[in-house]
């Protein structure tokens, strides 16, 4: 498979932070268990700030579990973790509780281990480091988060919830009230058509907007659930003093984050101001944005800047000043990230654990939700589900996987009765006729749309990349495919280097429903970043096209739009004609990263997308409200320079000559849960994985296969 030669970073906010004090006890770790009681069969998550006195990278965590006899019950580990003495380190531990643990109180105990599995010399862990409940029905629960915080008045402020009534209901509506700090309402939001389960959290998203003449300061609100009929649910104890968000004056202009190379920047807004400008030690990099937040991706480590805010009426004159001084922090030796952090989702634990491997000798495996209900996966130069690089061998190949979501905290079961190959493949329903690749497949209604190349006259195969790129598609099923090759194609290693190839759908429900609009979105790079050498640059740029979702636009090249950026009033412009492209999402790193994958998580109503660099390991995810961003770090796991560590240890250093690259790490929409916190992804590379690889059935195996891991999103 020709690989896209980008490289990359992304975000890991390096925060300094003066801890003199910490040495003196050389460690502190305090978990919270959420739920907590939590129903037996359920997931319990553990968050902490674990310290230890000494530098390591790639750590694992584990907290092992006991009941009140002392008898063990289990454990649960992160792993990749990297630690610098005496700082804070984010822990997020998932544990799945059996359906037959008693009711009780259960203790853990902390260790942690080196990559060889070794405990860490200096960090001894800690025995008795707490305790968490399970019991027939949890207690209720919830957090809710309000963005932006502080707020001005006008503007709107969305909450993040995630809620848990204790009770099992469909269709409730769920309310907050605000009131000022006398006491007095000043007004009501609601979300209606929500579904509970017993002792289980679910997201829920609120949007309040603001009245213009709302006076400065904080504002409180309660919570409260009613049922279908307007009445309170039966069951579902509100909440007094549930939370509170501010309102501040115009201007105020603060830091979102800092790193070695990004400087996030927020405002409030200014009354009579119509836009802002923003200088930084004296020149300017903005001007005239009706926005009221920035990001900086020209910043250096260890520098001082300082930002001017202008604001600007309608006839430009400068209604008011802001400045702001800060100092960048020292680079991190695996990179740092290009966006600041999420502001909706706190952080992400992959469960390894419960992960998948089938040896196959099929690489790729991009997906789509079909119509039907059914996952339907490309599989490319391998036998597909239970075939081998000499069983049925296909390069251009489609696998179907039925039945529903795998249960939480298991590992999926993929068997006969539930995987087929439908064209080519081992047993494959549908002989494939055609030799290429492709990296991205799309359902919509009942035909199917893929992004790749299939091989012409003089461009070698079946094995490697062929040096164009099209749209293949299957009418009515995913089993009938055609070249557009006869048509036209997007792009060639004999067309334009800066032109677009499209490399990636932006993928929604079953069929393509939910979809934000009427067009599909394609993200891309240059034709010399995906198809070249990279001599023009090697830019770590993805950009985004978008098509009317009918068939006739879709293999029509003239009705394809390229992002062109966003006007004054963050609104995003589209041009037909290529040239004029900027890209949505831009890494400037030493070790960046680009977008390789997007799908939309309907329950956060968030953009989940995938970043990856040249090797497997090489890793990152972002959210963002449109395909176009903006877009903020979930999560970050580049691995070390040697390229052991990272996003599951898959890699162990002998990766030399190209083995163990990227490609591709592909969410599955149909199995995200009902509440969009747990997701799950296949992945794919060529080469041997590391034997201290995360997924435990593909340590040491050929990581050209089917592997599918699941990840658990936490919220703010």
């Amino acid at each position: 498979m020709n690989t896209l030669r980008l490289v990359g970073c992304v975000l890991l906010l390096t925060i300094i932070l003066s801890l003199s004090s910490v040495a003196a006890f050389a460690q502190a770790a305090t978990f919270t268990a959420t739920p907590s009681p939590v129903p037996p069969g359920q997931t319990v998550t553990f968050t902490g700030n674990p310290v230890i006195p000494v530098t390591v990278s790639n750590v694992k965590v584990t907290l092992w579990f006991y009941n009140s006899a002392g008898g063990y019950v289990g454990s649960a580990s992160e792993t990749g973790l990297n630690f610098t003495a005496n700082q804070p380190t984010p822990v997020t531990i998932t544990y799945s509780t059996s359906s037959s643990l008693a009711v009780g109180t259960y203790t853990y105990n902390l260790s942690y281990y080196n990559s060889d599995g070794s405990h860490v010399s200096g960090a001894p862990g800690q025995t008795n480091d707490g305790s968490f409940v399970v019991g027939t029905s949890s207690g209720a629960s919830y957090t809710i988060t309000p963005s932006p915080n502080p707020v001005t008045p006008g503007q709107t402020v969305t909450f993040y919830a995630s809620l848990n009534p204790n009770v099992t209901y469909s269709g409730a509506k769920v309310t907050l009230w605000f009131y000022n700090s006398s006491g007095g309402y000043i007004g009501s939001a609601s979300k209606t058509g929500v579904n509970f389960t017993a002792g289980q959290s679910t997201s829920v998203i609120i949007t309040y907007a603001t009245s213009s003449s709302l006076a400065v300061g904080t504002y409180t609100y309660n919570l409260s659930y009613y049922n279908s009929s307007g009445t309170a649910l039966a069951g579902a104890t509100g909440q007094v003093d549930a939370g509170s968000f501010t309102v501040a004056a115009a201007g105020m202009i603060s830091p979102v984050c800092a790193s070695a190379v990004v400087v996030g920047l927020k405002w409030s807004a200014v009354s009579g101001a119509a836009t802002y400008n923003i200088s930084r030690n004296g020149s300017n990099i903005v001007t005239g944005t009706a926005l009221l937040t920035y990001t900086d991706q020209g910043v250096a480590a260890s520098t001082a800047y300082t930002y001017v805010l202008s604001a600007l009426n309608s006839s430009g004159s400068t209604v008011s000043t802001q400045t702001l001084h800060l100092t960048t922090p020292a680079a991190t030796p695996t990179g740092d990230a290009a966006y600041c952090p999420s502001s909706v989702i706190a952080g992400m634990t992959w469960n390894w654990s419960t992960g998948f491997n089938q040896q196959n000798g099929s690489d790729l495996w991009p997906n789509t939700w079909g119509a039907d209900g059914n996952i339907y996966l490309f599989f490319g130069d391998g036998g597909g589900f239970f075939g081998s690089n000499n069983i049925g061998r296909a390069s251009f190949g489609i696998g179907e996987l039925t039945g529903s979501i795998p249960a939480a905290g298991t590992t999926p079961q993929i068997t006969t009765v539930n995987a087929i190959n439908v064209y080519g493949g081992f047993n494959g329903t549908h002989s494939s006729t055609i030799n290429g690749k492709t990296n991205s497949i799309m359902a919509i209604g009942s035909n199917f749309y893929a992004l790749g190349g299939i091989y012409q006259s003089g461009e070698g195969g079946p094995s490697g990349g062929p040096n164009h790129y099209e749209m293949i598609h299957s009418t009515g099923n995913a089993y009938s495919w055609v070249s557009n090759y006869s048509s036209w194609i997007f792009c060639s290693d004999q067309t334009s280097p800066t032109g677009l190839c499209p490399t990636s759908f932006v993928n929604f429900g079953a069929g393509n429903a939910g979809a934000i609009d009427n067009y599909v979105y394609l993200l891309g790079a240059t034709e010399d970043n995906f198809i070249g050498d990279g001599t023009l640059g090697l830019c770590s740029c993805t950009y985004l096209a978008r098509v009317l979702n009918d068939n006739t636009s879709l293999l029509t090249k003239a009705s394809y739009q390229v992002y062109t950026g966003v006007n004054a009033a963050g609104v995003a412009q589209w041009s037909n004609t290529w040239s004029n492209m900027q890209p949505i999402f831009v890494d400037h790193g030493p070790r960046p990263m680009h977008l390789g994958k997007m799908v939309y998580n309907s329950a956060l109503q968030r953009f989940i997308s995938a970043a990856q660099g040249g090797s497997v390991n090489q890793a990152a995810f972002f959210d963002s409200p449109n395909p176009w961003g903006p877009f903020t770090t979930i999560a970050y796991y580049n691995s070390n320079l040697d390229k052991t560590g990272g996003w599951g240890n898959l890699g162990d250093g002998t990766f030399a000559g190209g083995h163990g690259d990227s490609m591709g790490i592909n969410f599955m929409n149909k199995w995200t849960s009902s509440n969009g916190l747990t997701m799950w992804a296949t992945f794919s590379s060529n080469g041997t994985a590391s034997s201290n690889a995360s997924l435990t059935a593909l340590q040491g195996q050929d990581m050209d296969s089917f592997s599918v891991v699941s990840v658990t999103l936490t919220l703010h």
